[in-house]
């Protein structure tokens, strides 16, 4: 199997767009309740909601108004979606990584983790195991390692739509994978990619560096940053954000998202397909920091605040 080379080239619109000093200012400051539900009107009206619109939901100190919030997104879940929830499911084709992030089991330094790539057989096996229990949607996770390039994702999608069972096959195919080049996003959705899914991890530049070394691929922020937007540049205009929920302050990490959101809306007319928000959880091999644990009804808030 071939190793490739990233190219390193920046989007057009390469830019570090997460103001910490305004983000942090945003969060201290506390609305009032009239402030609040005009910016929750602005949302069930379908306006997309400003960063600092989006900070006065986050700094809700009164519990009433928290469950006007929670109405809301339920109201606006209900007027686009109606009640349909699309599942996919997860098929890891590779644990093999060059990384070392200190959160993840995955890493490199961790004894305890058995390396495993699928083989083409594997993969058509196990597309046909999840065609049996109904999934129509799949999403291919990859570790960052020299050899899963561009046309090794490439043709594990080929594969995973080349299998087909009585009366089904696979719909559609993301991925969550490293950041690419131009080039190497280009070949990955000339392949049917549908959502192409990269989570920034966390959008505070000094835990960025804490937990993902500086000397692995993982470790240059910017250029994971930028990923998306080369990706739009590309072709691939269905991306997917997210971060990881339990490395920092909730509240300045979903203020991230949107920033993401608008750069992207800004620069390439279209925002982000899919927002994710995992939690960080334990894993084999690693030692959590709980200071910023997310508590069940943070994580409802935060999951009401994205919807609007």
């Amino acid at each position: 199997m071939s190793h490739f080379t990233l190219s390193r080239r920046l989007s057009e619109s390469a830019a570090d767009f997460i103001d910490e000093p305004y983000l942090f200012s945003l969060l201290k400051q506390y609305p009032e309740p009239g402030e609040v539900r005009e910016v929750i009107a602005k949302s069930l009206a379908k306006e997309p909601l400003t960063v600092a619109e989006t900070a006065k939901l986050l700094t809700i100190q009164q519990p009433e108004l928290w469950e006007e919030v929670f109405d809301a997104a339920r109201r606006l879940k209900r007027d686009v979606y109606g009640n349909r929830i699309v599942l996919f499911a997860p098929l890891y084709i590779g644990s093999e990584c060059t990384n070392d992030c200190v959160y993840c089991a995955f890493r490199r330094s961790n004894p305890n983790v058995v390396r495993r790539t699928l083989g083409p057989g594997e993969i058509e096996e196990q597309v046909s195991s999840l065609l049996d229990r109904g999934h129509k949607r799949l999403i291919l996770v990859f570790g960052e390692h020299p050899r899963y390039s561009p046309e090794f994702i490439a043709d594990c999608v080929r594969r995973v739509y080349s299998v087909k069972r009585p009366r089904a096959n696979i719909r559609r195919v993301n991925i969550n994978a490293a950041p690419l080049d131009h080039e190497g996003f280009a070949a990955v959705k000339a392949a049917g990619i549908g959502t192409y899914q990269i989570f920034q991890e966390t959008y505070h530049h000094e835990t960025y560096g804490k937990v993902h070394p500086r000397t692995t691929r993982k470790g240059d922020y910017l250029w994971r940053l930028d990923a998306l937007s080369r990706a739009m540049e590309a072709g691939c205009d269905d991306v997917g954000i997210g971060v990881l929920f339990g490395l920092f302050d909730w509240r300045f990490e979903v203020l991230g998202l949107v920033s993401h959101a608008w750069h992207l809306q800004k620069h390439y007319h279209v925002g982000p397909h899919t927002i994710s928000f995992p939690r960080l959880r334990r894993a084999a091999g690693v030692k959590l920091d709980d200071t910023f644990h997310v508590s069940d009804e943070d994580f409802k808030r935060l999951i009401a605040v994205l919807r609007l």
